[in-house]
């Protein structure tokens, strides 16, 4: 899917363009973890008959790259279902991912020369929608819209039509996280999430925002909690892309890696070997958890391994500060080399770059701590304080790659 390979993203789709930074603030978007399991009948997602084996039969199409056959048989499902939004959100990020390559997918009405492929999109859905003003067509219009608050306005008119819509709920949801003139957008987008899970507790895509949420507000044990159900009930679901499966899975680890769970993250990590969707994300998080268990030369294997695999701008230096320290026995010179992994990290919405961040101000810390105690024993009460410890020491949580 287009945002997916763009962003990790719950999302699936272009409403939302950039990551929403680590927000502390209080949402609607429930505060437990619920039991719950998905369906394939509920209202805008309901497969009758033989549909759910034809839409399967084209999302292999579209993993085995054949992508405009598959939109060609995702095309043919949706004229059979048009009120399915499953069915026509894949459809949408087909096609978004086709004009995003240059394939011109609206030949009959539409010109790639007229704009952008988003432009192009949002044009089409635009038209679509005014030809039949549905719920189904004002959802997707708002899904290939490009500003948020025409988007916000498309979601209102498909509440209008039909307030119980779950998916007009939980994209509602994503236009209030996309608009950042709004002081309240995450209680509002919680809200708007909540009653999404309301009407349809076994909403795909919701139940994926509400862990990324979860997450985004510290609560990583009941983040972590609710996208392993996540990740154990989407196994093998076609409303799943394999990109979205692997970066759950990756999100996960860096939610154990968080909480201090470092030898689950190993686990999963490992899991994960010859896996070549993230590989470069997945290899930076495997260095950090490895070195967290004390495994320094498994650590620096996965960095290494990283760096081939297309790390990001801190590698190298993660690299260097590794070697100054496992092997050099230079310990100055390797902090050095971490406070400018975490002034890179404080600059980027990388996610390597954030989790070696992250990994850089833990390094900090422990040297501070260290520097403490060995003045403290040297000269008892009257050594450093800790509000001499180098700035921005602290560990750094950074937010979790899922928005897109």
């Amino acid at each position: 899917m287009p945002a997916q390979a763009k962003f990790s993203s719950p999302f699936l789709g272009p409403w939302i363009g950039t990551a929403v930074l680590l927000a502390l603030l209080a949402s609607g978007c429930g505060g437990s973890s619920v039991r719950w399991r998905s369906s394939w009948t509920s209202p805008y997602s309901y497969f009758p008959g033989d549909t759910r084996e034809v839409f399967a039969n084209a999302r292999d199409l579209y993993d085995e790259g054949l992508r405009l056959e598959a939109r060609e048989a995702l095309s043919e499902l949706a004229a059979r279902e048009p009120e399915n939004l499953e069915v026509g959100a894949w459809l949408q990020d087909v096609e978004a991912e086709l004009l995003e390559d240059g394939y011109n997918v609206f030949a009959d009405s539409q010109s790639l020369e007229a704009g952008s492929g988003a432009d192009v999109l949002r044009r089409a859905y635009a038209a679509a929608k005014d030809r039949e003003p549905t719920v189904t067509s004002f959802v997707l219009a708002a899904r290939a819209e490009t500003d948020v608050l025409a988007a916000e306005t498309l979601i209102d008119k498909a509440l209008e039509l039909d307030p119980t819509c779950a998916w007009a709920h939980y994209g509602r949801s994503h236009v209030l996280l996309q608009d950042r003139s709004r002081k309240d957008r995450w209680g509002l987008a919680g809200d708007a999430l909540a009653r999404a899970l309301q009407l349809d507790p076994g909403h795909l895509r919701a139940r994926r925002l509400e862990a990324w949420m979860q997450a985004e507000e510290g609560t990583l044990d009941l983040a972590a909690t609710n996208l392993q159900r996540w990740i154990e009930i989407t196994d093998g679901d076609p409303r799943v892309s394999r990109r979205e499966a692997v970066d759950a899975r990756l999100d996960l680890a860096l939610l154990f890696l968080l909480a201090g769970e470092d030898r689950r993250a190993v686990r999963l990590l490992d899991d994960l070997e010859g896996e070549e969707i993230g590989r470069p994300r997945r290899l930076t998080l495997l260095a950090v958890a490895r070195q967290e268990i004390g495994d320094d030369l498994g650590a620096l294997n996965a960095a290494l391994r990283g760096q081939g695999a297309g790390g990001a701008a801190a590698l190298p230096l993660v690299q260097e500060a590794m070697l100054l320290e496992l092997f050099l026995g230079d310990p100055e010179a390797a902090e050095e080399r971490w406070r400018a992994v975490a002034d890179l990290a404080d600059d980027t919405n990388n996610i390597g770059d954030l989790v070696r961040g992250l990994r850089a101000r833990v390094r900090l810390e422990r040297s501070a701590e260290a520097a403490d105690a060995q003045v403290d024993s040297k000269s008892g009460p009257q050594g450093r304080t800790r509000s001499d410890a180098p700035p921005g020491a602290g560990p750094k949580v950074p937010a979790l790659e899922t928005l897109d």
